[in-house]
C-alpha cells in the first residue's frame, strides 16, 4: 500500500506535506521529496499537524505523516484545534505493533483517533519486526 499512496493522494490534491520521518513511510517520504512538492520536516508531531493546519488556511491540502508512536502527541492539537475550526490536514499513520515499545500505541491507535472523532486519517500497516 505505502508504494502508491502518494499518487493517490495527489490525486485527491493533497500537495502539502510535513511530518516526522519513520522507515516504514520511507517510500511515501521518498516520493514526497522527489515530487518537489512544498515539504517540511517537522521535529515533533504536534509541530506538524500546527504547520498543515496553517497550509489548509492559505489554501492548500495539507498531509502529515508519522508513526503511530507519535499519535499521543497530536491529540491535543487535533481535538483544540483542527476539529473544533472544521480543518482536518490527512494523517498518515504508519502502524506498527510488534516490538515491545510498539505494542500498547499499536493495540489503541485507530481506537484512539476514532475516540477523538479525528476521521481524515489512513493508517498504513508492515512488517514492523525489523529493528
Amino acid at each position: 500500500m505505502v508504494h502508491n499512496l502518494f499518487k493517490q493522494i495527489k490525486e485527491e490534491g493533497y500537495s502539502f506535506f510535513t511530518g516526522v520521518p519513520d522507515s516504514l513511510l520511507k517510500p511515501f517520504q521518498n516520493d514526497i521529496i522527489e515530487s518537489g512538492y512544498p515539504h517540511i520536516i517537522a521535529t515533533h508531531e504536534a509541530q506538524a499537524v500546527g504547520i498543515a493546519f496553517g497550509a489548509e488556511l492559505a489554501g492548500k491540502k495539507a498531509c502529515v505523516y508519522l508513526q503511530n508512536s507519535g499519535l499521543g502527541n497530536i491529540i491535543n492539537p487535533l481535538t483544540s484545534l483542527c476539529i473544533p475550526f472544521g480543518i482536518e490536514p490527512l494523517l498518515i499513520i504508519g502502524h506498527r505493533h510488534t516490538l515491545p515499545q510498539h505494542e500498547i500505541m499499536g493495540e489503541v491507535d485507530e481506537k484512539l483517533i476514532q475516540l477523538v472523532g479525528y476521521k481524515n486519517y489512513i493508517i498504513v500497516r508492515g512488517d514492523n519486526n525489523a529493528k
